[in-house]
């Protein structure tokens, strides 16, 4: 029996070492991260945003175009994809649906965020974010809603430019105390702040993003892996 995408990227994260999970937004760049040698996908919210409708990532696309363009994507190429859920699109109901929308849509994990709807890239100045409290029903929503248990949930917070990197991490860990898989802590520009958070996160598998806007953090997967970071 083939093994699912989803039981590949479990696979992975049981591994040692880090994965690399370079950023593509459609099906196109995915069919070369995958022919050059990658074997995550992370489909970019911004990325996908720009190149379906040309404008920024503020909230402008729509649950049904974002997971439509998951679809496309991992339909194009045989490793696990990681989807940008953004804040769930709505309400806990909301939450429910765009996390089985993009189940069926064939991706291996998405990360949902701790940001208001509607939502900005975590990059952009002026962002808003949700009490802990309401991120933590989020993930309760979304844990309840998959239907695959390979399917892993990855907890994003934006936490820090508002609260700073102390608060974001507390927050990251009641994100894992209400059963997120993977936690993804956002703007980490410095080797201190990572190793900070990796290690106040212990036991809980860690996604750091590289962003190009960010150039003075863009460290190697090798620095990264031995900082203790998984994706």
């Amino acid at each position: 029996m083939k093994q699912t995408k989803q039981a590949r990227f479990r696979e992975l994260l049981a591994q040692p070492g880090a994965i690399a999970a370079v950023g593509v937004y459609d099906a196109l760049t995915a069919r070369i991260a995958q022919k050059v040698g990658f074997e995550v996908l992370h489909i970019t919210g911004n990325g996908s945003v720009g190149s379906l409708i040309g404008k920024p990532d503020i909230g402008l696309a729509t649950m049904t175009e974002m997971v439509g363009r998951a679809k496309q994507i991992a339909a194009s190429v045989d490793v696990p994809c990681i989807a940008d859920c953004d804040a769930g699109y709505g309400d806990l109901q909301n939450v429910k649906r765009a996390v089985e929308e993009y189940e069926a849509s064939g991706v291996a994990a998405i990360h949902l965020e701790d940001q208001t709807t509607p939502k900005k890239c975590g990059a952009m100045a002026g962002i808003t974010i949700v009490s802990p409290e309401e991120m933590v029903d989020r993930i309760k929503t979304a844990r309840l809603a998959r239907q695959n248990p390979d399917f892993t949930l990855i907890a994003r917070s934006d936490a820090k430019k508002i609260e700073g990197l102390g608060p974001m991490i507390k927050r990251c860990q009641r994100y894992a105390e209400a059963g997120a898989d993977v936690l993804m802590p956002e703007c980490l520009y410095t080797e201190e702040e990572i190793k900070t958070a990796v290690k106040e996160l212990e036991g809980h598998p860690v996604l750091v993003d590289i962003c190009e806007l960010n150039r003075e953090c863009m460290f190697s997967v090798w620095q990264l892996e031995d900082w203790g970071v998984k994706i």
